[in-house]
């Protein structure tokens, strides 16, 4: 259950003669959905959403990881109360997937070429996660923007930076590393340089989803980022050593908005997976929530107790805290605990 997606910045003689020609659905503040085709017996059809379009009007400096907050809270929501516009039999709407469909068709319709218009997704991300990660709003809290996609996760990557840079770190590992945004951030950024002179740490981004994967490792070819590189790995499996063929443990492991995903079984096999490649430290957060929040697929939630209990098992030093979410940090004996 997709529609067609049309940019009116490119599209615009398009979208033109589709507003002349076509019915709108919906009309929102980035969004218009329109139903082209005849009526159907002198009523106005209700077409399966596969056939018809979506318009929006997001601009090429604008094809970043907020489109999510515009796709989560404004088209989402329509759409799967749109569902009954379909066939009787249509399988009921997977949030997740949907959400995930349309910020890729989103980006895909800026650019005829694809690989393009990826590069430019992470070129405008990268660089807004950049400014907001270098502003400091703690003296006044309230002057701080709206907290939008890329505001919330520059401050969660701005305190994985703190973390990382306490241990001066050889290698890296981001555990579910989705589009590979903070290995990306941590190779690249002043908020984690290497200390003493060391040369940067080595860090390897994993993952299941091998689309994903193939968009963090073009753009790495694509800056020359030579030390990150990007690995298919199940992290609930007990091989995860060998599936990132990795010879010694992690100085670092980070699991950023992972846990919300797994199962109560998962969680318990992914921590004991990521234990066993941390020689160091491993940093754990989530979101809080009252609810699992469907739209992103999460499937159970978190706060402080409960991560510390789930840490308590590798029976290392635990600390938690909350920060744009629940923090969980385990550090082996002997190691920073600050």
């Amino acid at each position: 259950m997709t529609p067609m997606m049309l940019s009116r910045r490119r599209h615009g003689a398009l979208v033109d003669c589709l507003a002349k020609q076509a019915e709108p659905v919906a009309l929102g503040t980035r969004f218009t959905l329109y139903r082209p085709g005849p009526c159907r017996n002198g009523q106005v059809a209700h077409p399966h959403l596969d056939d018809c379009v979506l318009v929006h009007d997001f601009a090429r400096t604008e094809i970043d990881n907020n489109i999510g907050c515009h796709v989560a809270d404004e088209l989402l929501p329509f759409l799967v109360a749109a569902q009954p516009l379909g066939d009787a039999d249509d399988e009921p709407v997977n949030e997740q997937h949907l959400f995930e469909r349309l910020v890729g068709e989103v980006v895909r319709s800026i650019d005829g070429n694809e690989r393009r218009a990826w590069r430019l997704f992470y070129d405008n991300t990268l660089a807004a996660l950049r400014r907001a990660g270098e502003r400091d709003y703690s003296a006044d809290p309230a002057s701080a923007p709206f907290q939008d996609f890329i505001s919330d996760f520059a401050a969660i990557y701005r305190r994985v930076a703190d973390l990382v840079t306490a241990v001066t770190p050889a290698t890296i590992l981001d555990a579910a590393t989705c589009f590979g945004f903070l290995p990306i951030v941590l190779a690249t950024s002043a908020w984690a340089p290497a200390a003493d002179g060391r040369s940067p740490p080595r860090i390897v981004a994993c993952d299941l989803n091998e689309a994903l994967l193939s968009l963090g490792a073009d753009y790495a070819r694509h800056r020359r980022l030579t030390r990150v590189s990007f690995v298919r790995a199940d992290i609930v499996a007990p091989d995860l050593a060998e599936a990132l063929s990795a010879t010694t443990p992690f100085d670092v492991v980070t699991a950023i908005h992972v846990f919300e995903h797994l199962t109560p079984e998962e969680t318990a096999a992914a921590l004991g997976a990521l234990w066993s490649v941390t020689a160091r430290r491993l940093i754990i957060t989530v979101p809080i929530e009252a609810i699992p929040d469907p739209r992103f697929g999460h499937r159970q939630t978190f706060d402080c107790a409960r991560l510390r209990a789930l840490g308590e098992r590798t029976g290392a030093h635990c600390r938690t805290f909350e920060d744009h979410g629940a923090w969980l940090v385990i550090d082996r004996a002997g190691r920073a605990n600050h």
